[in-house]
């Protein structure tokens, strides 16, 4: 049986992915918690879903809730002015933790910052790119390009959703998987649910996807 380690579990994602993965019997589920009491945050919780409180900033707890998995999703979304470095400390701070372990596979929550232009620049730098989440979109950039520029010990699949990415957008059952690209701007008009998204990371964990995958909904949402 796989076990997997869902990081932001309590997310709008993290939750979703939960869900999909509680389904498969060839799956055993642990769900991150920043603290015991979060579980009450967990809607409709499967029975057979373990927990774990683990905070990433203490190594060795990290390295304790981390022994004897076989996959990480990390779905953990940092919010506010976060430095641009902040998702690359968190990958590193997550390899550290499974340095001495077999091959451990990590699925990544991506985001839309990363996408390519024709120009030569990435969606953050976009005029029409969200002022708000701005610092997670730079943070986004600097991951990818951590990720596509380093070889490591652990393999890492990173999705990237399209900027239209809906949290309460329904479940329709299908996705569209792109390979990486130079010019990725066809995919700025694209959309997804949520519900849908998770379906995708669900897939690179069962399927074993390694590198950067952009993935939209099978059909467009309104």
């Amino acid at each position: 049986m796989k076990r997997v380690l869902v990081l932001g579990a309590t997310g709008k994602t993290g939750q979703l992915v939960l869900k999909e993965l509680a389904n498969r019997p060839s799956i055993q589920v642990i769900a991150g918690l920043r603290k015991s009491e979060d579980i009450s945050r967990l809607s409709n919780l499967d029975s057979s879903i373990k927990t774990a409180v683990i905070d990433v900033e203490d190594s060795a707890c990290l390295t304790k809730a981390l022994n004897n998995v076989d996959v990480v999703v990390q779905a953990i979304r940092l919010r506010g002015d976060i430095p641009e470095t902040s998702l690359v400390d968190m990958d590193r701070k997550i390899r550290q933790a499974i340095a001495n372990q077999d091959e451990v596979s990590m699925i990544i929550v991506g985001g839309a910052g990363s996408l390519k232009k024709a120009n030569g620049k990435r969606f953050w730098e976009d005029q029409n790119f969200p002022r708000k989440t701005l610092p997670r979109g730079i943070a986004h950039h600097k991951l990818r390009d951590y990720l596509e520029e380093n070889s490591f010990k652990d393999p890492w699949t990173y999705l990237i959703p399209p900027p239209a990415f809906i949290p309460d957008g329904k479940r329709l059952g299908d996705y569209q998987k792109f390979n990486s690209m130079e010019n990725e701007e066809i995919f700025l008009t694209k959309s997804i649910s949520y519900a849908d998204f998770a379906m995708a990371i669900v897939d690179a964990v069962l399927e074993n996807w390694r590198g950067v995958y952009l993935i939209a909904a099978g059909q467009q949402l309104d």
